[in-house]
């Protein structure tokens, strides 16, 4: 039930983007600074972003890093794909694991990867400043290994899951291709472990960098054009 009330979140949230689509086309405003319908061109343009995520678990940081690639629409819409993992295994204490050659005191650890859909809107935008909603719909695999009673680490589990999650994130742009990001949001696990769902089912901060390829490719273009008109008034 839970996943079908996802899934129907996420089409009525598409529709509603994309009659926002046409309302920008017909009716272009690029000088709201909250809920901007478009800024800058109306063009679509490649995006690419580095993201880091950190939330903790039984004092023990989990760290996930990745990597971001899309496409902008308007300057305020932003779709693409995400591919995340863990920075390395993770190693917790005092989860517990039904094992048969597990004990109280064992060390369990995780490997984490998955893929991910991405929507990002912006609400608030200048020349420098931004904050924007992402909701993220991924899916991936994860392994889990637990310590025995001799410190040899078996498989306890190998599952595929499903995952949302979504937040707020602020944008400083230091030039018009180079944003810095930070933010926080809550990441959900579904369909797997309880065990794991304690350790990944969290709020999260994040931080990373964001390169609009789309901005490098225009200013490329204009120094192209400029050099060929000195070369030509010469």
């Amino acid at each position: 039930m839970r996943i079908i009330l996802t899934f129907t979140g996420i089409i009525c949230l598409f529709q509603t983007t994309f009659s926002q689509f046409d309302n920008s086309i017909k009716n272009p405003d690029t000088t709201r600074f909250f809920f901007p319908k478009t800024h800058g061109l109306k063009v679509w343009r490649p995006l690419l972003g580095f993201d880091a995520h950190r939330s903790f678990f039984a004092g023990t940081p989990v760290k996930i890093n990745g990597l971001r690639v899309g496409v902008e629409y308007l300057g305020t819409h932003r779709f693409g794909f995400g591919f995340y993992g863990l920075q390395k295994d993770e190693v917790f204490v005092d989860v517990p694991v039904d094992f048969p050659s597990a004990t109280d005191t064992s060390l369990v650890k995780f490997k984490v990867n998955y893929t991910s859909l991405f929507y990002e809107r912006v609400l608030f935008k200048t020349a420098k400043w931004e904050m924007a909603i992402p909701i993220y719909l991924g899916a991936g695999g994860l392994e889990g290994f637990v310590e025995d009673s001799v410190g040899v680490f078996y498989r306890f589990t190998a599952t595929s899951f499903s995952l949302i999650s979504s937040g707020v994130v602020m944008k400083y742009y230091l030039f018009k291709w180079l944003a810095l990001r930070t933010g926080v949001g809550v990441r959900l696990l579904f369909n797997t472990e309880k065990s794991v769902k304690q350790a990944f089912n969290r709020p999260y901060y994040s931080f990373g960098v964001n390169i609009l390829l789309g901005e490098i490719i225009q200013s490329y273009k204009k120094f192209n054009t400029r050099k060929n008109d000195i070369l030509k008034e010469n």
